[in-house]
């Protein structure tokens, strides 16, 4: 720290008597120089700087986080050393990252030395007030993270003296934890500098204070360790080309081996899992048998299931995973919860093409994924890697918007899911006929009729959506009212638990143990009890046992969605619900960025609302927690256009430009906000109107050469030769567009561009008439339609 001080000192000409960093950097900064002369100054003094001695084993342990103030990247180079992954934040620009799973995570408090504003990027080096200031969010992110890593464990601070102004300011807040936690917990802290009266002061708050060095606390925990470790060994499974996949990726053999069969828990709303398949428990859907055969036998690559809620798209996909496994061919489940990785992914490809082997990978949920998944597949289509085939499954209404690789369709096909059909019905009698446990858990009031009556019931109830319960098919109720009955049942306090974790779940939330915490403030040491009172509505289970997340969830997606619609049926309560779950998150855990952009598009998330400017409360608060998400941004934009504030509209565009760059979503929201523009602007003559849409003709051409794969800029383009055609009768803009789109259809596969090319057409047919706004054509059309979301 002093020699930062001399260095400024010297060369900016400033008495360093009594100064600190911060407040020289500030004089530097506002008084002396600028900025950049203030960065390029401090980072020659940190170049030459190289990782020794104890610090190069700390890659060695497994630490439950790490947090700095230093500005250096020593850490980081120690880990790159032992090629251990390490995945560092030092903005809240950082939080949206993709995370490899299992790798160390480092927080740097104040920054790094490599980035900062003056190289064009959103991430700031924290020396000056103005930095203090501006990150003081981004801080407090990191604070609250460290609260609740160091619940259970043992924090180390460790420090070159007790008198460093940052190492004051991170034991205050280790003691303000502990003063507010019911629970002590240990607190050490390792100086170099001997300072005995300081570390009195400390030690009578209840902290311990050890003087020694980095090498010299490395060399004792060395010999505290294990003598011995464990040593992956070779097991056949490609898996082992990846290891980094083993904790987030569920082998279906092996769960069909080693867990139990279920058939109480699947007829109350669990899924059904490879377990229940095999011993018999679910009846057989057509579509798992096509994939199974097309798959083998090489017909396609890759296969999607889509459809609603509730309609047994994932157990259909298990399905077909079990009859594949039972054809020698691997067969892996991705963790839901878990980022993608599709650089592994391409590794263990690589191995199965190697051993002549083949591999099948389900993603359910695979919305979320949708940008891996496009590069895992772009990967194995340029590698010429047929080895590795993947089953996606998602809800129809998340699927369809996204924009997909193009190899997708090409070498794969899709299935939708819907009612049952009449083989279906029929399996799914013979099932409750043969097999005495679920027979015994059908109503009485079904068991009485035939087979013909009862198969008369079944086609009558699944001309709706057929939900995976079991026990909605054949009760004589209505599925909301058993719903209810049961949440009932619950003591008040469970209910409101319940409560919560469904809506939050319907959402788009990943709930978890730490987030129902901090929303219901429940004691730790309750927990227990919580979860013993909801045992058969709701389960927790390890997501990260390292990083301390247990997630929650629910049986299925239709119960959370039938209690949130009857729960938080009142637009104030939902309102208020979603803007606590974005105050209370933690975007330091992966598991709530993803959670926050579901919000976004989920329809019983922020869409649900039908005020558009609190939707557009809750995104600005969004974005204030994660800046470094877009989907927020998009949905911003496109509400600010509907609500005809045209210019707030464009200077979010501009903003994200900055951010960021021109993609996909703004190219086409700036087609938009000039046909809004055009089309009800007050006051100007039908010339300014024809002057708007001219420049939305000529920016929408160059739009498509550097878009031309995302159908939703090609649709933009079409709307735009609409209102064209509208205004000025020449036709030669929409036929280009509708041109462009059907290379598109073609080229890229997606069924989606069939329907907006008809959608299209009709509205253009409709134009000089006036039946039919484009943009509200456009309102009908779109769903979470943002490229990468």
């Amino acid at each position: 720290m002093d020699k930062l001080i001399r260095a400024l000192a010297v060369r900016f000409k400033i008495d360093p008597d009594g100064l600190t960093l911060r407040e020289i950097s500030t004089l530097v900064e506002k008084s002396v120089s600028n900025r950049r002369e203030l960065v390029t100054t401090l980072r020659p003094l940190f170049s030459a700087l190289r990782p020794t001695g104890g610090l190069l084993t700390l890659p060695m342990y497994r630490w439950k986080g790490l947090y700095t103030t230093n500005y250096d990247n020593l850490i980081e180079q120690a880990y790159a050393q032992k090629n251990a992954p390490l995945n560092v934040y030092s903005s809240n620009f950082d939080f949206s990252q993709t995370e490899t799973p299992g790798a160390q995570k480092l927080f740097k408090v104040h920054g790094t030395i490599e980035k900062d504003v003056v190289d064009g990027v959103q991430s700031r080096l924290i020396v000056s007030d103005d930095d203090y200031d501006l990150t003081t969010e981004y801080r407090e992110k990191l604070y609250d993270r460290l609260k609740a890593d160091i619940e259970g464990s043992h924090l180390i601070i460790v420090g070159h003296s007790l008198a460093d102004t940052h190492i004051r300011e991170i034991v205050q807040r280790a003691i303000k934890i502990n003063a507010e936690s019911h629970n002590h917990r240990s607190v050490t802290i390792l100086a170099y500098v001997r300072d005995d009266n300081r570390a009195v002061l400390l030690e009578n708050k209840g902290l311990q204070v050890v003087f020694a060095g980095v090498d010299e606390f490395f060399a004792e925990l060395a010999r505290k360790a294990p003598e011995s470790a464990l040593v992956r060994t070779a097991t056949g499974d490609p898996l082992d080309a990846a290891p980094l996949l083993l904790p987030v990726t569920k082998s279906v053999s092996h769960s069909m081996a080693a867990d139990e069969p279920n058939v109480v828990a699947m007829f109350n709303g669990w899924p059904a899992k490879y377990a229940d398949i095999k011993g018999g428990l679910t009846f057989d859907r057509n579509i798992s048998s096509d994939i199974a055969v097309g798959i083998e036998r090489g017909d396609f690559r890759h296969a999607v299931i889509v459809g609603a809620s509730g309609v047994g798209k994932t157990t259909a996909a298990r399905q077909a995973l079990v009859r594949l496994a039972a054809r020698d061919i691997f067969v892996w489940e991705h963790d839901t919860n878990s980022a993608f990785v599709p650089e592994a992914w391409r590794v263990v490809a690589e191995r199965l093409a190697g051993e002549d082997q083949r591999g099948v990978l389900l993603v359910d949920e695979a919305s979320a994924h949708i940008n891996e998944i496009n590069r895992l597949i772009d990967g194995l289509s340029a590698k010429g890697l047929w080895s590795l085939g993947l089953l996606i499954v998602s809800a129809k209404s998340a699927w369809a918007p996204r924009i997909k690789s193009p190899y997708i369709y090409r070498f794969g096909k899709e299935f939708n899911l819907r009612r049952l059909e009449a083989s279906e019905i029929d399996r799914l009698l013979s099932l409750v006929d043969n097999n005495g446990a679920i027979a015994a858990l059908v109503e009485a009031s079904f068991k009485g009729f035939s087979r013909y009556e009862r198969r008369r019931r079944l086609v009558e109830r699944c001309e709706s959506d057929f939900f995976v319960c079991l026990r909605n098919v054949f009760a004589s109720e209505k599925f909301d009212d058993i719903i209810l009955r049961e949440y009932a049942t619950l003591d008040e306090n469970s209910r409101g638990i319940y409560r919560l974790v469904a809506a939050l779940q319907s959402a788009g939330v990943s709930v978890h143990r730490q987030l129902v915490i901090r929303l219901l403030s429940i004691p730790t040491d309750q927990i227990a009890g919580v979860l013993a009172a909801l045992s058969d509505v709701v389960i927790e289970k390890t997501v990260d046992s390292r990083q301390g997340i247990y997630g929650w969830v629910g049986r299925h997606q239709v119960i959370s969605e039938i209690i949130t619609r009857y729960k938080f049926a009142d637009q104030d309560a939902l309102y208020a619900l979603l803007s606590r779950v974005i105050e209370e998150s933690s975007p330091t855990y992966q598991l709530e960025v993803r959670s926050l952009r579901e919000l976004c598009t989920s329809e019983y998330g922020i869409p649900r609302l039908a005020d558009r400017k609190r939707q557009n409360v809750l995104y600005r608060m969004i974005t204030s927690v994660v800046p470094g998400e877009r989907v927020p941004r998009h949905r911003l934009i496109r509400n600010l256009i509907r609500l005809g504030e045209f210019e707030e509209a464009a200077t979010e565009i501009r903003i994200f430009e900055s951010d960021f760059r021109e993609e996909g979503p703004i190219a086409r929201y700036k087609m938009d906000l000039m046909l809004a523009r055009a089309e009800h602007s007050p006051g100007i003559l039908e010339e300014d109107r024809i002057a708007i849409l001219r420049e939305a003709v000529t920016y929408a051409g160059s739009a498509t050469q550097k878009f031309g794969d995302n159908k939703y800029v090609l649709n933009a383009y079409a709307q735009v030769g609409v209102k064209w055609f509208k205004y000025t009768g020449q036709v030669e803009v929409f036929d280009a567009a509708l041109d462009l789109l059907r290379s598109a259809e073609e080229r890229l596969a997606d069924p989606e561009i069939s329907s907006m090319i008809t959608r299209a057409t009709r509205i253009f047919t409709a134009a000089p008439a006036g039946e039919s706004s484009v943009l509200e054509a456009a309102e009908a059309a779109e769903g979470a339609e943002e490229n990468g979301e």
